[in-house]
């Protein structure tokens, strides 16, 4: 049956293609960031939606949303009855759509094993001839061997339970990317996820819609409380232990700071806990920022974090973070508290950065980029990708305001 699927699957790509249209999907990880890298490929001229089976409590906005299929399917606890329904939804995909964009976790089709994308999915994709691009965010290509080897800290020393939150074992995680050898068009990581997919290309891909958000100036003076937000999924990941143990020493000291921390809770909370914040602390033991970095710039507001090394910086020489080791926490938070670091100056120079590298527009420019030097597109579809690009980066550095 797949095969003769697959055959038609081509065809319509065949199709499509030929009529100079392509139709993107991304899917399934309920990450926030899927419709809007779905509203990028549309910003290339691409028909494109995101597809979930289940969300977070971050956001349910999502093109395609089928949870409420999934749960009922689930209610059946036969993992047969939900089986058939993913690889019908996969067929209607495969018929529908010429480029899939997966994390390594999960595709259309249920996973053979805790992560990975299906094997029989991969083949499929490639016998239909599709285009296969495959994103890490980082649980699920993290393993314990590399991640001891980056150094300290890092995320293993903080680790409560191995093999609960990560997959953990090189063993799985090469059997995770093994069907991708042959079956992926490209695979794609960044900062510290880069250490665990050889060959990967590095590309970042967390887009932010800044203008959605607005960034009045820092108002805080010395002799004020200083207010630092913190919004953990895992605390121990992040390292919140060391910024309490920081905070609290400065507030034994008379110092005027309090810690604002939340968690599971909407992304929107987030955003309005950070907007009423004098500083946003990242995390501390990556030694990379996360999106809540970024989503904290876009409002203007200056970030501690730990960046283990240049290569975790789209431009390192523009970077507004505050880089922060973990010894150094307290020392930086008092540096902040006495004045000695412009919040505000640190603050509008994240709002810059993230217009410039992280907006819809300039994840699109990288995405075609993308598509012109792997998806073997035919000469007139690259043209006008390649003219749609050239538009985007010169739309940016148009808007790009003058450094101060």
């Amino acid at each position: 049956m797949f095969d003769a699927l697959a055959r038609r699957a081509r065809a319509a790509t065949e199709r499509r293609i030929a009529k100079g249209e392509v139709r993107t999907l991304w899917a399934s990880t309920p990450i926030l960031t899927l419709p809007i890298l779905a509203r990028c490929d549309r910003l290339l001229g691409l028909q494109s939606s995101s597809l979930v089976f289940n969300t977070y409590y971050i956001t349910r906005s999502f093109d395609i949303n089928l949870i409420l299929l999934e749960g009922a399917f689930r209610l059946t606890r036969s993992r047969w009855c939900l089986s058939v329904f993913r690889r019908l939804v996969f067929a209607w995909a495969l018929l529908r759509f010429d480029v899939f964009h997966y994390f390594y976790d999960r595709g259309l089709m249920l996973s053979e094993g805790r992560y990975g994308i299906n094997s029989e999915e991969v083949d499929l994709l490639r016998k239909s001839g599709k285009r296969l691009y495959t994103y890490a965010y980082g649980a699920d290509v993290r393993t314990r061997e590399t991640t001891l080897g980056l150094g300290q800290p890092n995320l293993c020393q903080e680790c409560p339970q191995p093999g609960k939150y990560c997959i953990c074992s090189e063993e799985l995680l090469q059997s995770s990317l093994k069907p991708l050898a042959k079956g992926a068009t490209a695979q794609l990581a960044m900062g510290d996820m880069l250490a665990y997919v050889p060959g990967c290309r590095d590309m970042h891909y967390w887009p932010i819609d800044a203008t959605k958000l607005a960034a009045p100036p820092v108002a805080f003076r010395s002799g004020e409380t200083l207010k630092v937000a913190h919004a953990p999924n895992h605390g121990h990941f992040k390292g919140t232990r060391l910024l309490i143990n920081a905070i609290e020493r400065l507030a034994s000291e008379g110092e005027k700071i309090e810690l604002v921390s939340v968690q599971g809770v909407s992304n929107s909370k987030v955003i309005g806990l950070f907007g009423a914040s004098h500083i946003v602390a990242d995390q501390f033991v990556a030694g990379f920022h996360g999106y809540t970095a970024l989503e904290a710039m876009a409002l203007g507001r200056p970030v501690l974090c730990f960046m283990r090394n240049d290569q975790m910086m789209i431009d390192p020489a523009t970077c507004p973070i505050i880089n922060t080791r973990p010894e150094k926490i307290y020392d930086v938070l008092k540096q902040c508290l006495r004045g000695e670091i412009d919040l505000d100056r640190a603050g509008q120079a994240g709002r810059r950065y993230v217009e410039q590298h992280y907006s819809p527009e300039a994840v699109a420019a990288r995405l075609g980029q993308l598509y012109l030097d792997t998806a073997n597109l035919p000469a007139d579809l690259n043209a006008k990708l390649r003219a749609r690009v050239t538009d985007l980066m010169k739309g940016r550095a148009e808007a790009a305001p003058a450094q101060i």
